[in-house]
């Protein structure tokens, strides 16, 4: 009875061997899984040289506000101040922001000026909350309450009266690059209509970006870097597992035997987790030493992180190669995952639902939650929930399709 309990172990443990004696004998494959995401890395830190954006340190938790400064009470904002100008309509923008007036200078001969300056701000979002110190709104920036906060500083009105260089402090989240642009613009456009509103034509207040949640090192180098990880630890294993079934001739005598499908299936994906293992190991090493980068995680963190994108790359390439009929159909099945998954990924444009959903899209999320804003692994478990979910589903789905060819094509 032992025995025949251990034979489909052994029968996967075989399975496994033998595959990652084909994936090794493959030169290609071994280039494509590991220099060539490598080569990736290389081209970013040339590309950053080139163009003089290395080592750009944008907040990463310092700076004014970014979570090491102390609490600093403020008066409540007067909202029904009647010196407040009303400039525009109120703004059917979707922007929510946070503002901290620090400001006690009262020199300018007319209404309180951070007061109008918050007022104006008001009408280009669609919620100013303001807050009494600077923690709270680091807080509920963390936790994407707002999409960024704005602090005016002491002398605020004192360095207009007096016509000296003026700043305001914006403060936006790193890993929301989409929003960056979008809360920059209603910052500008509020502070342009405030000059505009006291006749001022010379450029008195300069809005000054801190970028929050960066790690240690390059702001370019993080996010692009980041991006170039999960990007080549899926795609990179999806690639060569879509080959994997389709046109497998020591496979068609392999289900002459009583091995079944799942077995098949089971095995091929653990023998592509090992390669990507590796290559993740590959991946974030490179990543982090060329660009002298200090994640705010541990490494072992990331390692999991990137071996769980590795699994759902080798299961979406798996499920790939049990749809298609020959090597050229899952090569096409492959650009078009590809090509997708990047105009998916939510990187470049907001996809909505999707990514709540889409593996690569949870994978970057996982990546960014620990190594930027320094959660931890259970802390952002509803993702790695949906990673292994994923995984699952692609395996089961594998199988099933599996089961129903007649030949392997």
């Amino acid at each position: 009875m032992a025995e025949v309990f251990t034979k489909p172990s052994r029968r996967i443990t075989n399975m496994i061997a033998k595959e990652l004696r084909l994936i090794v004998k493959d030169k290609v494959a071994l280039f494509l899984i590991f220099l060539l995401p490598a080569a990736l890395i290389g081209m970013l830190y040339f590309t950053t040289q080139e163009s003089g954006m290395s080592g750009i340190e944008m907040g990463g938790g310092g700076g004014f506000g970014g979570g090491d400064s102390g609490t600093t009470d403020v008066e409540d904002i007067d909202v029904e101040n009647p010196d407040i100008e009303n400039v525009t309509e109120e703004s059917d923008s979707d922007v929510v922001l946070g503002i901290i007036d620090l400001d006690t200078t009262r020199m300018y001969d007319g209404e309180d000026l951070s007061t109008n300056y918050t007022e104006t701000l008001r009408q280009f979002v669609k919620e100013l909350i303001p807050y009494n110190n600077t923690d709270e709104a680091f807080q509920d920036l963390y936790d994407q309450e707002i999409l960024g906060y704005v602090v005016i500083p002491d002398g605020f009105e004192k360095n207009l009266t007096l016509n000296e260089p003026t700043f305001v402090y914006v403060h936006m989240d790193a890993t929301a690059m989409l929003d960056q642009s979008t809360v920059l613009g209603v910052v500008q456009a509020a502070t342009i209509t405030f000059r505009a509103s006291k006749l001022w034509i010379r450029s008195e207040v300069f809005p000054s970006l801190i970028i929050e949640f960066t790690p240690d090192g390059g702001y370019v180098e993080s996010m692009f870097g980041g991006f170039i990880v999960v990007f080549s630890s899926y795609l990179g294993i999806a690639m060569t597992s879509a080959q994997s079934i389709v046109g497998d001739t020591p496979l068609r005598r392999m289900l002459l035997t009583p091995t079944n499908r799942l077995e098949v299936i089971v095995a091929k994906v653990l023998a592509y987790v090992v390669i990507g293992f590796f290559q993740s190991l590959l991946l974030i090493a490179l990543w982090i030493v060329v660009f002298g980068l200090q994640l705010n995680t541990g490494f072992e963190s990331v390692v999991i992180i990137m071996s769980l994108t590795s699994l759902t790359g080798s299961t979406t390439g798996i499920l790939i190669s049990s749809v298609a009929g020959s090597r050229l159909q899952a090569n096409q099945m492959f650009l078009f995952v590809l090509f997708g998954t990047i105009i998916l990924s939510g990187f470049f444009i907001d996809v909505g639902v999707l990514d709540e959903i889409l593996p690569m899209n949870q994978g970057l999320g996982l990546l960014i939650d620990t190594g930027f804003k320094g959660l931890t692994l259970i802390d952002a478990g509803s993702r790695v929930l949906r990673l292994v979910a994923f995984s699952i589903f692609a395996i089961l789905a594998s199988t099933f399709i599996f089961s129903k060819k007649p030949t392997l094509g």
